[in-house]
C-alpha cells in the first residue's frame, strides 16, 4: 500500500512542477519548496504529512493545528486588506491607521519607539505560550496576539511610507 502513495505522491508534485524547472524532493519527509500559492503549499504538506509514517497521531495534530492557525492569520489578513482598502483621497488609510494605534493603547501618530513598547508589552501579556492554561484562553490569546501583529504591523507599514516621502 506504501508503494501506491508514494507513486501518488511523486505524480501529484511531477503534475504540479510541471510547469518549473526544479524538481520536488523525493521521498518521504516534508517539502521545504514553496509552489507561491500558499493553498497549494498547505496542501503539499498535509499531503507530506499523512504520507510520514514517522509521525506520532500527536504531531500530525499538532501540525494541523498549526496549518489552521496559519490559515485564519492569512483569512483575518485578507479581510483586513479587503475591509481597509486604500482609496486615491487616502482618508480611510488614515482611519485604520488611527485605529491601530488606538488597539495598541496609543494616541494616534505616537512616537514610533513608543509604539515598539506598547507592542511588546501587549503582546508579553496576551501571548498564546502564557495563555495556555485552557483551550478557550488559548483561542482568546491567539485571536488577540494576531490583532495586536496586525495593528503593529499596520503602524509599521505606515512608519516606513512616512520615511520614504
Amino acid at each position: 500500500m506504501d508503494q501506491i502513495f508514494e507513486r501518488l505522491e511523486r505524480l501529484v508534485k511531477a503534475w504540479v512542477n510541471s510547469g518549473t524547472s526544479t524538481s520536488a524532493p523525493r521521498g518521504r519527509g516534508p517539502s521545504s519548496k514553496s509552489y507561491g500559492d500558499p493553498d497549494l503549499d498547505a496542501a503539499m504538506a498535509e499531503l507530506d504529512d499523512y504520507l510520514d509514517t514517522s509521525k506520532t497521531e500527536t504531531e500530525r495534530r499538532e501540525a494541523e493545528e498549526q496549518r489552521a492557525q496559519a490559515q485564519r492569520e492569512r483569512k483575518f489578513r485578507e479581510e483586513q486588506s479587503r475591509r481597509y482598502g486604500t482609496q486615491a483621497d487616502g482618508e480611510q488609510t488614515t482611519v485604520v491607521v488611527e485605529q491601530a494605534y488606538r488597539y495598541l493603547g496609543l494616541k494616534p501618530y505616537a512616537p514610533f519607539s513608543e509604539v515598539k513598547a506598547a507592542y511588546k508589552k501587549l503582546l508579553f501579556t496576551y501571548h498564546p505560550d502564557r495563555n495556555s492554561s485552557s483551550p478557550e484562553a488559548l483561542k482568546k490569546a491567539t485571536e488577540t496576539s494576531t490583532r495586536i501583529n496586525a495593528a503593529f504591523q499596520i503602524v509599521e507599514a505606515y512608519e516606513e511610507s512616512r520615511k520614504g516621502r
